[in-house]
């Protein structure tokens, strides 16, 4: 499959895109910019959260739930009011950031941090409790990125990108921890590494792959390549599902680092692409913690 062009936003770290009220949100993380597309008529906008934007998770009442630089914030996208969460981050070095995040089938929010400073097995993947402090739910981790679950909720899918490899581990929904880790897919080490996925309704992985020019299709099961999408950009970041039938994958990207001659050969870097698929998305799991009164 061949992806075509969206729309032409050339951002710098265009990531975690979100299908949400007939609209399609992303964060491009160094602005720290939640924005919203909406097809329908067109128009797009964004709010600043102050500091660099790792995630961003839609809640009830037009509030967001959001992992900044180094900590949590409720945005409240209708008025752009920002409103720091007060709860303790365990284990969060001073050269890391939050990076990539989702909601668990209970609402809570999991979110992975990365090392900025080349250090290995540093940072860790957190999820949040009902009160919205976070716990590690696995340590030593050099550059946490995409995660998802299974439809039926008994697998965790998870990438450590400077791994170069694609977890999957066994879930249990009602203590919410993970277990029995097991590779589904190594990848090699050849400059690209695996970035953000999607599980699709069948129960197979949609994953990225930053400079791989390309979102590998994989069997949920066997890690498998069952499809794939090419694009004509390289650092592919992200997708999600979404559109009126649920069956268009959106596919964000970036031109972070490129330099000058790399991006004259492919001038649309950063921009978001599209491809119709014949399988649906799972609907994203809205942020069940309780927004600001």
């Amino acid at each position: 499959m061949q992806a075509s062009l969206f729309l032409d936003v050339q951002q710098a770290l265009a990531e975690g895109p979100v299908w949400h009220e007939d609209a399609l949100w992303w964060v491009n993380i160094p602005e720290g910019r939640l924005y919203r597309h909406h097809p329908g008529d067109g128009t797009t906008r964004f709010h600043d959260v102050g500091s660099t934007l790792g995630v961003a998770l839609p809640a009830s009442g037009g509030w967001w739930w959001t992992a900044r630089e180094r900590d949590c914030a409720w945005l409240h996208e209708p008025t752009g009011k920002v409103i720091p969460i007060d709860a303790p981050i365990p284990n969060l070095p001073p050269a890391h950031r939050f990076n990539d995040g989702f909601c668990g089938p209970n609402g809570h929010p999991w979110v992975g941090s990365a090392a900025l400073d080349d250090s290995r097995e540093t940072a860790s993947l957190y999820r949040a409790d009902a009160a919205g402090a976070l716990h590690i739910a696995l340590p030593d981790i050099t550059l946490s990125n995409g995660l998802g679950w299974s439809p039926d909720h008994a697998h965790f899918y998870y990438v450590d990108s400077l791994a170069h490899n694609l977890s999957i581990f066994d879930y249990d929904a009602d203590s919410h921890q993970i277990s029995n880790r097991r590779i589904l897919r190594e990848f090699p080490q050849d400059g690209s590494v695996p970035d953000g996925l999607k599980v699709d309704a069948d129960g197979h992985v949609w994953l990225a792959i930053w400079g791989g020019s390309t979102v590998l299709h994989l069997d949920g099961q066997t890690g498998d390549t069952i499809g794939q999408v090419e694009l004509p950009v390289t650092q592919v970041t992200s997708c999600t599902f979404g559109g009126a039938d649920g069956r268009t994958l959106y596919i964000t990207t970036a031109r972070n680092g490129l330099d000058e001659e790399a991006l004259e050969t492919q001038p649309l870097a950063g921009s978001i692409f599209q491809v119709a698929t014949t399988t649906r998305g799972l609907p994203p799991v809205p942020c069940s913690l309780r927004p600001p009164v």
